[in-house]
């Protein structure tokens, strides 16, 4: 073999090899390969949602909320239709804090000197919780927290007064769309009776809510748990 011919030869080999590599699609593409995504509840983080609810109240019969002095004898609230505005910010899909406020526009019947009296009223409550959730499209929840309780009215009703309360509930979300989501909600609201401060009878009273909401959702990419594919 002549010398000349050497590097022709090792030019062509080293061009065969070249080739032969990019040739291979399993190594051209090696290093391309998109590394594996995580669930989209891990993914996504700090979403806020923010909405409306309405419902039905239900306060307790024995409720103390009353103003000083206005009467010697309980006066219940009837069942009301409430109204509100609720925010929650999740840094996870399954965990988030949330505050809410509401007003109910109600009345109280009672025997005045022998006639029916029925007077207006006005409750509202602001309230705050930590929520748990499941981080699926159709999300069953738990929460929990506390807040305020009041009541507004004239002194021939109950008055004004506002008292601390616990509330304990749950319900379920549906994520129609990732941007908005339906929800219902069933509560337990803990506040101070009619007997409170009382030689007897209970000291705290419950008052049961039931309310349907829709919230904007800001921040979530998808529906699922998983994204297609």
């Amino acid at each position: 073999m002549k010398r000349r011919s050497l590097p022709v030869l090792v030019s062509l080999t080293f061009a065969w090899l070249v080739g032969g590599h990019l040739a291979d699609p399993a190594l051209a593409h090696a290093d391309d390969a998109p590394a594996k995504k995580r669930p989209a509840w891990l993914a996504e983080k700090h979403m806020l949602e923010v909405g409306l609810y309405m419902g039905a109240l239900f306060p307790a019969k024995d409720h103390g909320l009353y103003g000083e002095g206005i009467t010697s004898t309980q006066r219940p609230i009837k069942t009301g239709f409430d109204v509100g505005l609720r925010i929650a910010y999740l840094p996870l899909r399954f965990i988030g804090i949330e505050a809410e406020g509401g007003i109910t526009p109600s009345k109280v019947v009672y025997d005045d000197a022998g006639e029916e009296a029925r007077r207006k009223v006005m409750l509202y409550a602001l309230r705050a919780h930590v929520i748990l959730q499941l981080p699926t499209q159709l999300s069953l929840f738990v929460l929990a927290g506390g807040g305020v309780q009041g009541v507004s009215s004239k002194n021939d009703a109950l008055g004004k007064n506002a008292d601390g309360t616990l509330h304990v509930g749950g319900g379920l979300k549906y994520y129609l769309h990732k941007k908005v989501v339906l929800r219902i909600d069933g509560r337990d609201i803990i506040g101070p009776a009619w007997t409170k401060g009382m030689a007897s009878g209970p000291t705290w009273t419950h008052h049961a809510e039931f309310t349907f909401g829709a919230s904007f959702v800001l921040g979530r990419q998808s529906t699922k748990m998983l994204k297609k594919g």
